[in-house]
């Protein structure tokens, strides 16, 4: 698969030409976001990883207990 470098360009200019996921390599299709963590191109399936990712982290900030053994 050929990458190019996108070092120097901003997601927005590759966004809507790129024809494959940043994270996983996966086909984009029609369904594609930008991350707001990262700022890589994600296919649908990286995206709700990423959400849910989030959303765990801000349980955990929310309460301190969550994902500890007692």
């Amino acid at each position: 698969m050929f990458q190019r470098d996108r070092t120097n360009e901003m997601p927005c200019n590759t966004f809507f030409i790129q024809q494959y996921c940043d994270r996983c390599g996966g086909e984009l299709g029609e369904q594609r976001t930008i991350s707001f963590l990262t700022g890589e191109t994600l296919c649908e399936v990286c995206s709700l990883n990423e959400d849910e990712m989030s959303e765990r982290a801000r349980e955990e900030v929310t309460d301190p207990t969550v994902g500890r053994k007692t």
